[in-house]
């Protein structure tokens, strides 16, 4: 098995590459305590404890981003303001969460719709080839998209669970995943996985391929990995990603998520789409 530190499977320019690197360093260091959020990206705090920003701003130094993911909807100016004082560029996402209603969800849509004609799918796993890692980073690279580190995405240090839609050559054509996030002991995430990565080749867009790879990634983690909670991070305005994700089962719940960049090593202040 692989270790929290291996460095294959890490794919985007330079920067992203050390983000991802960063990150998996530091959940070496803390997986385990539910302070902590981490879905193969950066580590990243639960919840902040009042208005007390140092925490995520240490995180966002160490890593050179990092991100608080339940935040109430009324507080987010205010934590973006105190973050944008402090130097650091916040960026905001609609929270979008889901519980095991989205798993019936998900089930309904795979005994209703299949893949078209031409297209199969694979789960990526320990054995999935280097190759086919690459062909699948491209096409999530040219939606904006930055894919986790694959010793997630092969569920080698964390439940995970990334499905790829292939055409007849083994082109990559489409991806989804979800993943643990938050701990199962914290007091009210308990265990919410991550949901998202949707990417289709335009070639390809149409089919249906984002609903059927993304209801494939929620209930493989719900029956492989007993998981019942989801949430994903949309940003305002995104009409289309909303729009699969209402469909998903998911829903406002009056929360947002605040990513936060240290522009000295993140100068655009986004570490993904």
């Amino acid at each position: 098995m692989p270790s929290a530190l291996d460095p294959q499977d890490i794919f985007g320019t330079d920067d992203q590459q050390m983000l991802l690197r960063r990150g998996m360093a530091l959940y070496a260091l803390v997986a385990g305590d539910p302070r902590y959020t981490y879905y193969g990206r950066t580590v990243g705090l639960a919840t902040l404890d009042g208005d007390d920003v140092d925490p995520l701003l240490a995180l966002a130094r160490l890593q050179g981003n990092s991100n608080v993911s339940s935040v109430p909807e009324a507080a987010a100016d205010a934590l973006q303001d105190a973050v944008t004082e402090r130097g650091f560029a916040p960026v905001r996402y609609n929270k979008w969460e889901a519980g095991p209603a989205a798993i019936e969800t998900a089930r309904k849509t795979l005994a209703a719709r299949d893949v078209p004609e031409g297209v199969s799918v694979a789960v990526v796993d320990a054995d999935t080839t280097p190759e086919r890692m690459g062909r699948f980073a491209d096409l999530a690279l040219a939606a904006g998209v930055l894919p986790p580190c694959g010793a997630v995405l092969r569920a080698a240090i964390q439940p995970a669970v990334c499905v790829l839609a292939l055409d007849r050559d083994d082109r990559v054509v489409a991806c989804a995943a979800a993943a643990a996030f938050a701990d199962r002991d914290h007091a009210t995430l308990g265990g919410q996985a991550w949901w998202g990565m949707l990417a289709t080749d335009p070639a390809w867009r149409g089919h249906g391929l984002a609903a059927i790879l993304g209801a494939r990634a929620i209930v493989g983690l719900a029956d492989g990995f007993g998981f019942h909670r989801f949430m994903t991070g949309v940003e305002p305005g995104n009409i289309a990603s909303e729009t699969v994700t209402a469909r998903m089962g998911f829903a406002r719940e009056g929360r947002v998520i605040i990513g936060v960049a240290d522009p000295s090593v993140l100068r655009s202040g986004r570490m993904t789409k």
